[in-house]
């Protein structure tokens, strides 16, 4: 028979600070929760409908193990995405539950935990896995009031469109460039359309970086914007993205370039300033790289 459990938590934050937190839940839960969440990883997809990902469970879930799940719905409009267990839980022959996240406020939301399922045996409604979704769902809202920015502009002596064509480039201009800061760009998927994940194997003026992996979240012809998340490699924050955003300067031919970096520190690591001079001498690599095509 299929049974169903909901429950509802109030959040101190926004529903649009949770919600972009829970695109980059497979970065901030295994970093924030490692009792619980070790890793996840996408065996198909990136976290659209139909993806399917294993998350390989903690020690604090004890015979867990590895749960196998297949994303059901993930709606920006409604702030509503869905899940169904496909492996790894016996204690149900069929599990799947859907979040919502609904406005209370301008600064507080709630989110709605609705499981559907079918136990095995006598076993009861899944109140420990409600437990662990709340603790997670609290988790990402510390990471949201806890989250920073930092923002530069740089203004370019090159046009919007030569240094976004650059940009379509840079996976090979920037070892040609700037091979004392990367040494390498190679993608383990995709080919720099959105989801793709590139390993960026850094030069010597970048001690102790060696490989760092990144997602492209997005890559936006029109609006001459594109971010990216790094998955892995850099220890002194929880999570770390960043967005490009390329617009007409004030001089004719000039470019402002716009770099907007989102952040969760490590205990007491300041803002990014090191990796805001990387970016700026990115920018100037990409205005001479526009200039020259």
């Amino acid at each position: 028979m299929v049974h169903t459990l909901s429950h509802t938590e109030p959040l101190q934050c926004s529903a649009d600070g949770i919600w972009e937190a829970c695109k980059h839940a497979d970065e901030i839960l295994p970093a924030l929760m490692p009792d619980h969440f070790t890793k996840s990883v996408f065996l198909q997809g990136h976290g659209e409908p139909g993806s399917i990902r294993v998350v390989k469970m903690g020690p604090a879930i004890a015979h867990a193990g590895e749960v196998k799940e297949r994303m059901d719905k993930f709606d920006d409009a409604t702030k509503t995405l869905g899940y169904t267990v496909l492996e790894g839980d016996p204690r149900y022959s069929s599990f799947s539950a859907e979040v919502k996240l609904v406005p209370v406020g301008e600064t507080s939301s709630e989110v709605v935990w609705t499981a559907t399922y079918e136990p095995v045996g006598d076993m009861g409604p899944p109140e420990h896995i409600k437990q662990v979704v709340v603790l997670a769902f609290k988790t990402l809202e510390r990471a949201v009031l806890s989250r920073k920015t930092l923002s530069h502009t740089e203004v370019l002596d090159a046009s919007p469109e030569a240094i976004w064509e650059a940009c379509k480039h840079a996976d090979e201009l920037l070892p040609k460039a700037m091979p004392e800061f990367f040494a390498s760009s190679t993608f383990l998927q995709g080919n720099g359309e959105p989801g793709s994940i590139r390993v960026i194997k850094m030069g010597p003026a970048v001690p102790h970086a060696g490989e760092v992996k990144e997602r492209l979240d997005f890559f936006d012809d029109a609006g001459k914007t594109l971010g990216y998340t790094v998955l892995e490699g850099d220890p002194r924050y929880h999570y770390f993205s960043a967005v490009m955003k390329f617009v007409p300067g004030a001089a004719a031919g000039t470019t402002d370039a716009i770099w907007t970096a989102t952040y969760v520190p490590v205990g007491d690591m300041g803002p990014p300033e090191h990796i805001k001079g990387i970016a700026i001498l990115v920018f100037k690599a990409l205005a001479v790289g526009g200039k020259a095509n």
